[in-house]
């Protein structure tokens, strides 16, 4: 692939698709909000927490904002190799072409070991700062507040995390 043939329409989902049409915001918005508060309403009921009402009241918003902040972290990983590396490196080496099968990302993150590879790092990177976030961000007030002991908020961001990271970027992109 040469430099100049990226094209926009090669984008992952669902960045592409929320550039391209932004009204799927009106659907991408409220959807990631009911899985966020799914997630943490059904980890504190299965953690018999107490209080689970405000706790969500004191938290949902901070963690439904910082999920999104999390998931542009890994979509700007993915984004690097496509937009920043193939226009740096020369085909002609080792390196431009592992750039170049990293860039297959945005077409199928299956078409090789490296695009699978960066695809699966960007969704772990993702889940840890959904877990950070929800951790050291999120759930910190609830603790201050006596609502949740340190225990009850690790593992309530690690299901945030590990249910809520971006496994949509193994979707192809379709063009």
């Amino acid at each position: 692939m040469k430099k100049n043939q990226t094209k926009l329409y090669n984008l992952i989902m669902p960045i592409w698709l929320l550039v391209i049409f932004p009204v799927t915001w009106i659907v991408v918005l409220p959807l990631n909000f009911l899985i966020d508060t799914l997630v943490l309403k059904l980890t504190m009921k299965h953690l018999n927490i107490e209080k689970r009402k405000e706790i969500y009241k004191m938290t949902i918003l901070k963690t439904w904002v910082c999920g999104f902040l999390a998931d542009f972290i890994g979509a700007a990983l993915l984004l690097i190799p496509p937009f920043y590396l193939s226009g740096v490196v020369s085909t002609d080496t080792t390196f431009g072409v592992i750039v170049d099968k990293l860039c297959q990302i945005m077409i199928n993150p299956f078409d090789n070991v490296y695009s699978f590879t960066i695809t699966v790092v960007a969704v772990i990177i993702t889940a840890y700062f959904i877990y950070l976030f929800n951790y050291k961000f999120t759930l910190k007030k609830s603790f201050d507040q006596g609502h949740l002991d340190d225990k009850q908020m690790r593992k309530i961001a690690l299901s945030m995390a590990v249910f809520t990271a971006p496994y949509v970027f193994f979707l192809p992109a379709f063009y």
